[in-house]
């Protein structure tokens, strides 16, 4: 893999193309309850791209939602990990706000503190300071980056209503609230793992992306969903980390092509046809730099159905699919990257070790 700077036709900002070569990593989530298990399977596995895992069966501060609401609750803006929900009807819901937008402030100007507090509490982080940790007892000469995660705008939003059950990414007020917790908390993650020596690839996962351009959510707003993508990039960015985004769902990929993500990780195993539609646009994203990250090993009971070969198999076929329609191969297999479909945290542990035995068997049968 190799890494360089190049200008993003998107932005101003610099950013890093690289050339990964169908490079294995995971998604983040994983059902184990131990964190040493779970970094056992992730260096087994992903050796040259570890990520740290997610684990969600260790409570609401460690769920896919809860691990990046801190500053929101610690501030008075949201209520509760478990059923997190905005107080917008309590009496001083203005001075909650104000709060949270000084603290904000404060951690934007360079406050050490403030910038500390959008991190994860003690129990939502276990997962991510353990793989911190770990790395110095490890031999890690083989590591080629580092990858770090957090939800994305969209899906934070819908999942965390006020007090009429309303989403809130529909109120301009509370989605403004969760981008700036999520952008603050994105380049605080990007710091932590740049510190750790390696280039860091930050994947914003946010899965209700599919939701846009369907008869039930015609008010989502392609402009506005592309900037709130673009709000968290610039925090990752601003710390010399790369850009990413997963969607396990089939979406207006052109979306993430104009945005600043630099990474687009899709399910190539379901939602293939959606990829295949946009060969043209994928083309030219390919053309500035950008990575194609294929979910192909499907975190599904499939998965024990498969086999390496199977897989390189569908592989091989899709990228067939994307060639006849004018994508360029050479471009398109040296900035490919493999991953599971989705993340395997609310999977059986069986089979969320088969998903990543097949993802290693096959990533090192490619490369």
């Amino acid at each position: 893999m190799s890494l360089e700077e190049n200008k993003s036709p998107n932005s101003n900002l610099k950013t890093q193309t690289w050339e990964p070569h169908f490079l294995a990593t995971g998604i983040g989530s994983l059902p184990h309850t131990e964190s040493k298990a779970a970094l056992d399977l992730i260096w087994k596995s992903v050796p040259t791209a570890p990520h740290w895992p997610q684990l969600p069966n260790l409570g609401a501060e460690s769920s896919f939602v809860g691990q990046y609401l801190r500053p929101l609750i610690e501030t008075g803006v949201i209520e509760g990990f478990v059923t997190p929900r905005f107080q917008v009807e309590v009496p001083d819901w203005s001075e909650r706000m104000a709060r949270f937008y000084e603290l904000y402030l404060r951690a934007e100007s360079g406050e050490e503190e403030a910038f500390e507090s959008f991190g994860f509490t003690a129990e939502g982080g276990v997962g991510f300071e353990s793989f911190c940790a770990d790395l110095e007892h490890r031999d890690t000469q083989g590591v080629l980056f580092v990858k770090g995660q957090l939800s994305g705008p969209l899906t934070v939003g819908m999942q965390i209503t006020d007090e009429n059950r309303r989403a809130s990414y529909y109120d301009e007020i509370q989605r403004d609230l969760l981008v700036k917790a999520l952008a603050m908390h994105a380049e605080w993650q990007t710091r932590r793992l740049r510190r750790l020596g390696y280039p860091v690839l930050m994947s914003i996962d946010d899965p209700s992306l599919y939701a846009y351009g369907s008869s039930t959510h015609v008010t989502l707003r392609r402009e506005s969903l592309i900037a709130h993508l673009n709000e968290v990039s610039e925090g990752i960015l601003r710390q010399g980390g790369i850009p990413a985004a997963h969607v396990c769902a089939g979406t207006d990929w052109t979306l993430l092509f104009d945005s600043k993500i630099q990474v687009i990780n899709f399910d190539a195993y379901e939602y293939m046809t959606s990829m295949i539609v946009l060969a043209g646009p994928l083309n030219e994203f390919l053309e500035r730099g950008g990575i194609l990250s294929w979910g192909i090993v499907p975190t599904s009971a499939k998965a024990f159905e498969e086999t390496v070969a199977s897989l390189q198999e569908r592989l091989e076929g899709n990228i067939n699919a994307l060639l006849k329609r004018g994508v360029n191969e050479s471009r398109l297999r040296a900035q490919s990257m493999l991953t599971p479909s989705c993340g395997t945290g609310t999977l059986e542990l069986p089979l969320a070790e088969r998903i990543y035995a097949l993802l290693n068997g096959l990533a090192m049968k490619i490369c």
